[in-house]
């Protein structure tokens, strides 16, 4: 009998320079007290690489007020790119533990450099839209931007502020990491649990018809059903990545991330839809991102996204 395991590598990505509290990139470690406290051999058991960035200093101020800190931020999004490729050529399922959701665009880029001429699908599950860019933000964080990085989506319409001669090279520069084609189609994209966005954002929803599912159609539309349109509408693509926001869930069961949105899912929603996305064996990536323990009391919410992260990895195996 094979051992599934070993196809399976994690990277754990220790950044949260693009949010706008500190404390995400201490999400991966409390993940692995979880699974010591509770004698899970999880991190003993699969190879992981990790991507570790320069924390800022207190008070660190920085030159891009449209997209703060966006030279480290391309640096993150770069290696994580480069990482992800690797993987995919070692014929290896990637499991990403991230801190802030803006390294999400080095995934998506990395899928593409490894996966150049195929089409692929993304499954955004998260409460926000994530599709900002500098031109359009009114915070400047960059982890709001990564499906606009990823899509190469200025949204000009929409705009509100002027970027400096800077801001635009970097934000081309970290748009154009796969070259001149858009490392993921906009139409690709489907959302899961959104909630909490924008105008500027939703206007792209409309324009490019992104199909989003909100936790009430979840909730009274069933996992299954949701899972299976989610598949029908990305039938064409070759390879599918699964982005798992925490923020999804709703405070009331996890406060533990730094941009809570009432009205989310619960945490056996968010477990058996997973599990569901996971079984299909064109899904060739899987993230969870924003777990931030500064917020978590007593671990109770690190301690059931790690249960979620075991169950699912489990499943992944079971699918081999």
């Amino acid at each position: 009998m094979k051992d599934s395991s070993r196809f399976i590598k994690i990277l754990k990505v220790y950044s949260d320079i693009a949010g706008s509290k500190r404390g995400a990139s201490l999400g991966i470690d409390a993940l692995m007290e979880s699974s010591q406290d509770i004698g899970s051999r999880y991190f003993k058991k699969y190879k992981a690489e990790s991507v570790i960035t320069n924390k800022l200093l207190e008070n660190e101020s920085t030159n891009f007020p449209h997209a703060k800190y966006i030279d480290k931020v391309y640096d993150v999004v770069k290696d994580v790119a480069f990482r992800i490729k690797e993987f995919r050529e070692e014929k290896l399922f990637p499991i990403v533990l991230a801190g802030d959701h803006a390294s999400s665009a080095g995934t998506m880029h990395g899928l593409k450099m490894a996966h150049p001429n195929d089409e692929i699908g993304v499954v955004y599950i998260d409460a926000h839209a994530d599709i900002h860019s500098p031109y359009t933000t009114s915070s400047g964080n960059i982890h709001g931007m990564p499906l606009a990085i990823v899509t190469k989506l200025d949204n000009k319409k929409s705009a509100i502020n002027q970027l400096s001669q800077e801001e635009i090279i970097y934000w081309e520069k970290i748009k154009n990491l796969t070259g001149k084609e858009a490392s993921i189609k906009p139409e690709n994209i489907v959302f899961c649990a959104l909630r909490d966005f924008q105008i500027a954002e939703e206007n792209l929803i409309n324009e490019y018809n992104i199909k989003k599912y909100s936790a009430k159609d979840i909730t009274y539309r069933g996992i299954k059903n949701i899972v299976d349109e989610i598949f029908e509408k990305l039938a064409h693509c070759k390879h599918i990545y699964v982005s798992f926001d925490v923020d999804s869930i709703d405070p009331l069961y996890l406060p533990g991330t730094g941009t809570p949105s009432e009205n989310g899912l619960s945490f056996e929603q968010a477990l058996q839809l997973n599990m569901q996305l996971i079984k299909n064996k064109k899904v060739c990536c899987w993230e969870i991102a924003e777990i931030n323990p500064k917020f978590d009391e007593n671990s109770r919410g690190t301690n059931a996204i790690f249960k979620i992260l075991e169950q699912v990895t489990k499943m992944l195996i079971h699918r081999y």
